[in-house]
């Protein structure tokens, strides 16, 4: 799957960074699918050669070439907006302004930046408090940096003044695709050229010096000076105050490379540059060169070898001129000198492979948290996602006894304003130990699916607090109920917080290295019912050239863990080869190993077919929760038996009120450890004896008026509140079979048979999460989400269904 990227950049008007841009997406093709977004309104001439190439370009109004915060804002949230719609893969900001705006996006997205460095603001030439600006922003955010990508070695250079590790930092020349169009250096009369945008640091105020120079020993060159900007009209008056009527200033023009040809000699002159495009827009046009000495220059000319370097003083740029202009040969030698260097060194090709391998690494890279420092390694990688999770979880609700200090902070205060007595204090300590229990409540479920955390924190968080009384009471002790309230309201806040913030479900993201995992992966979430909602999950391939080097893998990885399936499964040498030395770093860099099944297991909350069908799959029982569970079980139906026996009497006189026959109706069913017992329920069908086992159907003729209603309400499994006093079935667990399906569903599905592990109950995990079976292949949907709870029940889910079963009574969802 190509990778998918989103390039920003901050201006479309005709410049270096937006040839860079443009060229990059013909380079790369289709093995990327590119989107844009460029700062300004309306059609810009990169937009318009970006739509040519069919990718998809957005305009953003908010982006503007400042670092005023109050315009940095409002492009921040519009970018994020394109973001979260577009989802790609990597971001890839070009120009200042706009690797600003990115990586902020991109921290609060979590999505890898890439940012390519065109020129940085802090080069020594820069005024002082540009270069002191210009440092602090790129210090400030390389923390947040996942790849910074310079076009020169000298960039480099300066990127080592940045707290950011120099690994991240690549050179990546820039490079342009080959055009028909070559100048004729050693053409006479010889006529000057030069592109650029009329603004700092470019000096075209320098050329028109040299010129006038030039002008005083009679010498008079056409020159013609292609690009706009904003000092271009300046410009045009120092040609008129110098009497150069042959210069010509043309603006911007959509047809640099043939306006090239036309000329003999480029010259560019600039106080600091990257690695300007338009000198390789002459390298690659034949010309003869003249350039200011800069760092960055230098890596693409050898001074009198593929061009003149010369200082920025107009005498020494007309000495170079001069020469030039009065030397057919030299300007045929330093032309074909250039040309060359640029078909050796500066084709597209190699800029888009190392892009591409960037574009490959960078979902794999952390960041740091925080402005200024570096990404740290991923602690306890190698323990699994529930086990990080329950890590995170710990940590949390630790630092969460400062909201119970802050609840006593402020009873105090309350107290000492004679607003509260001495007991919202004591209370508040008190609640320390319910506070304790929902923090348990959720470390034990962190196993469960990313879509029922919402719920999960409700209950976990209720349950206790609303138990908090009832302890006062029976110590016979007095309390605050306010400083319940109040305890109760920080901790579901900090909680809240911390799904939100600190574990909040972010990708699952894995490594994958066999190109028909992720369809494999695809095919199981479907088959699962996750790919119809949102499952959290990415898959990133290994990278092409960490497999013909797989220790190229840097020492820390931004995934949860690896894709992989057993070796037995992958024939082949030359494959079995590759795995075992990809798994060899993955180990060596404490990366978790995870089958498709356990991935899909984990993210839909249901135990796949493969693993049903498995015949060495076996789960193991919970043997203190079962003691737990039992007596929780006897607990509740015995307080609530004031509720549901008379309730039973007034049912059962409506169902022989309603239809002939008896109230009640038994039938065989198997429970724990495969044992046959009794069950009672209201009838809720017409009485007559059936020859075999059926299930119910939806709108099933058997089923009497009263009956429908029962069924919606759940009120027909009342009495099997008395199977649960004998200890035949609990409340919560999976609903019992006849024994005619057990037998038949056991043959069919090898792992069936441990759903008898547990005791069976009045609603379960299936029943809330699917609702009736009414066949044999909605059964083996039912059978998955059993052996899921069997292999993970504990109080916590328990309260989760629960809670869940009492929005089913109320909504009457499936029913039969």
């Amino acid at each position: 799957m190509p990778p998918r990227v989103l390039l920003v950049i901050t201006k479309g008007e005709a410049g270096g960074a937006q040839t860079h841009v443009d060229q990059l997406c013909q380079a790369v093709g289709q093995r990327a699918v590119f989107s844009a977004a460029i700062g300004g309104e309306g059609s810009s001439p990169l937009g318009e050669a970006l739509t040519a190439q069919g990718v998809a370009t957005t305009h953003l109004p908010s982006l503007q070439n400042s670092l005023n915060p109050l315009k940095l804002w409002p492009a921040v949230k519009a970018l994020l907006a394109l973001i979260r719609s577009q989802q790609p893969h990597v971001v890839h900001a070009h120009s200042a302004v706009a690797g600003v705006i990115a990586r902020i996006a991109g921290k609060i997205s979590q999505t890898p930046v890439v940012y390519t460095v065109h020129g940085f603001g802090f080069k020594p030439q820069a005024p002082r408090l540009v270069r002191y600006n210009a440092w602090l922003a790129e210090a400030l955010l390389a923390a947040w940096t996942t790849r910074m990508v310079c076009v020169s070695h000298f960039e480099r250079q300066l990127a080592r003044q940045l707290p950011m590790d120099p690994e991240r930092v690549s050179v990546v020349h820039n490079a342009l695709s080959d055009v028909p169009w070559l100048s004729q250096p050693e053409a006479e009369p010889a006529s000057l050229v030069m592109v650029a945008r009329m603004a700092a640091p470019k000096r075209p105020d320098l050329l028109l010096q040299a010129l006038h120079r030039l002008s005083e020993q009679g010498l008079q060159p056409a020159a013609h000076l292609l690009g706009g900007g904003p000092a271009l009209a300046a410009q045009q008056q120092l040609a008129n105050d110098l009497n150069l009527t042959q210069v010509h200033f043309a603006g911007d023009v959509p047809n640099v490379a043939e306006q090239l040809a036309q000329h003999q000699i480029f010259v560019l002159l600039s106080d600091h540059e990257g690695l300007p495009i338009s000198i390789l827009e002459a390298m690659r046009a034949g010309l003869a060169i003249v350039a200011t000495r800069l760092p960055g220059i230098e890596e693409l000319i050898t001074d009198n070898e593929h061009g003149l370097l010369v200082p920025n003083e107009p005498q020494a740029i007309a000495r170079a001129l001069q020469r030039l202009i009065g030397d057919a040969t030299l300007r045929q030698r330093l032309g074909q000198s250039a040309r060359q260097r640029y078909v050796q060194a500066f084709q597209p090709q190699a800029m888009a492979e190392q892009l591409m391998a960037i574009y490959q690494e960078a979902p794999l890279l952390p960041t740091a948290s925080w402005p200024m420092t570096l990404p740290r390694r991923p602690r306890a990688a190698l323990a699994s996602q529930r086990a990080q999770r329950q890590q995170s979880q710990l940590g949390w609700a630790l630092l969460g006894t400062l909201a119970l200090a802050l609840s006593w902070g402020m009873g105090w205060l309350l107290q000492q304003q004679g607003w509260a007595t001495r007991d919202f204090g004591r209370t508040v300590l008190a609640c320390a130990m319910p506070y304790a229990v929902a923090a348990h409540l959720l470390y034990r479920a962190a196993h469960l699916p990313a879509a029922e955390r919402g719920s999960l924190l409700l209950v976990t968080t209720a349950l206790p607090f609303v138990l908090t009384p009832l302890g006062f009471a029976l110590l016979q002790q007095p309390y605050s109920r306010g400083a319940v309230l109040l305890t109760y309201g920080l901790t579901v806040l900090w909680f809240w917080l911390g799904e939100r913030w600190l574990m909040r479900q972010r990708a699952f993201k894995l490594l994958y290295w066999e190109d028909e995992q992720p369809a494999h992966m695809h095919q199981l979430m479907q088959e699962l019912g996750g790919a119809q909602r949102e499952t959290p999950l990415q898959l990133i391939r290994w990278p092409d050239h960490w497999r013909q080097d797989p220790g190229l893998c840097p020492p820390a990885l931004a995934v949860q863990g690896a894709l992989t399936v057993p070796a037995q499964d992958r024939p082949g040498e030359t494959t079995q080869t590759l795995r075992r030395r990809i798994l060899t770093q993955l180990k060596l860099h404490h990366i978790r190993l995870y089958s498709p099944q356990a991935v899909a297991e984990a993210l839909t909350g249901r135990v796949p077919a493969s693993t049903l069908d498995s015949e060495l799959w076996q789960p193991d029982g919970n043997p203190a929760y079962d003691l737990l569970k039992r007596l929780l079980d006897l607990l509740v139906v015995l307080m609530l038996m004031p509720l549901w026996l008379p309730l039973s009497v007034l049912v059962g006189i409506a169902v022989r009120l309603d239809s002939p026959g008896p109230a009640l109706f038994s039938q065989w069913r198997v429970g724990l450890h495969g044992q046959p017992f009794r069950i009672f329920k209201f009838r809720s069908m017409r009485h007559a004896p059936l020859a075999t086992a059926q299930f119910a159907q939806t709108n099933d003729p058997r089923i009497t008026r009263f009956g429908h209603f029962m069924r919606r309400s759940r009120l027909d499994e009342i009495p099997q509140l008395w199977n649960v006093l004998k200890g035949d079935m609990s409340l919560i667990g999976p609903r019992p079979e006849q024994d005619t399906f057990v037998q038949q569903f056991a043959e069919q599905i090898p792992s069936y048979p441990y759903r008898h592990l547990v005791r069976p109950g009045l609603t379960g995990w299936a029943q809330v999460q699917q609702g009736y079976a009414a066949s044999a292949e909605e059964t083996a949907v039912k059978l998955s989400y059993d052996l899921y709870y069997v292999t993970h029940y504990s109080l916590a889910m328990d309260l989760l269904i629960a809670l869940k079963t009492v929005r089913i009574v109320l909504t009457g969802h499936g029913a039969r």
